[in-house]
């Protein structure tokens, strides 16, 4: 009898064990090209990331003369981010900024409430929560969006759910929606903006693969030349980095900043080359 009751609590046991398998690795890392990825870092991992934008690959700023856009750079930013645990992530960043949105510090947190199972949860989730504080001196230009009369002007928060599925060892999808808010903006545009996007990532070899993302915000105020970006990359995976190239009419790289100030357009040729670098390290 003992033997038995054993033998069907290694059999459930097993079963039970199988199920809660999670799905890891849906995506490289916790960012796609600029936005959030549902992945998290491993609990007491710290990565730090390097990430650039140069200037208009063509169209009239760019061409030979900037060496179709090098010898520009739309944004800079150095960030590290870490693992408080297995399931939350909190990170910190330094951003070049971009239009009047410059000298920005970012931080965000972020939180995945849920994990794909091999035989269980078809799907993650994951929230992320950021803050963007465009320390700049204030403007003297009352028409300016950097005419900051006091703190609370110069902040900028982006809410979003991420939702993702590892359709199989090739193959990832994300979608992704949000609510982005800017406390100081120009007398005809909106303080908030609802939004929404999609990622997907081709896994071609175990070091190589291709991503396009993109962002759709609904609420744009028409006649300010405003664009959604979207961005199309190539990761190069190493053992101990992960190198994507980027190619993207944004130019900044936080969400707090690509969101809204996103003026390029694809068809004037002002789109740019961009790349990210990141390293983690175990703690």
């Amino acid at each position: 009898m003992i033997r038995n009751i054993v033998i069907l609590i290694v059999i459930f046991g097993g079963v039970n064990a199988f199920a809660q398998t999670k799905i890891w690795d849906t995506f490289a890392g916790t960012r796609v090209l600029s936005n959030h990825s549902t992945e998290m870092l491993y609990k007491h991992n710290l990565e730090f990331r390097i990430e650039h934008r140069f200037g208009d690959i063509a169209g009239s700023n760019g061409g030979i003369q900037n060496f179709f856009g090098f010898d520009n750079a739309a944004d800079i930013r150095f960030a590290f981010e870490y693992g408080a645990t297995t399931n939350f992530d909190i990170g910190i960043g330094r951003n070049k900024g971009i239009n009047q949105q410059t000298e920005v510090l970012d931080g965000f947190a972020k939180y995945r409430f849920m994990q794909q199972e091999v035989d269980g949860k078809h799907l993650s989730m994951t929230f992320v929560s950021s803050v963007a504080l465009p320390y700049r001196k204030a403007s003297t230009d009352s028409s300016s969006t950097a005419y900051y009369q006091n703190f609370l002007e110069r902040l900028i928060f982006t809410n979003q759910l991420l939702i993702s599925r590892k359709m199989n060892d090739r193959l990832s999808l994300q979608v992704n929606v949000g609510y982005h808010h800017r406390n100081l903006v120009a007398y005809n545009d909106v303080n908030g903006m609802f939004f929404s996007g999609g990622v997907a990532r081709l896994r071609v070899t175990e070091s190589f693969g291709l991503i396009t993302e993109y962002n759709h915000v609904w609420n744009r105020v028409s006649g300010l030349g405003q664009k959604n970006p979207l961005s199309f990359g190539i990761e190069l995976l190493t053992g101990g980095h992960n190198f994507t190239l980027v190619l993207t009419n944004a130019r900044g790289i936080n969400e707090n900043l690509f969101l809204s100030n996103t003026s390029s357009d694809w068809l004037k040729g002002q789109w740019r080359f961009g790349f990210s670098i990141n390293r983690r390290f175990k703690l």
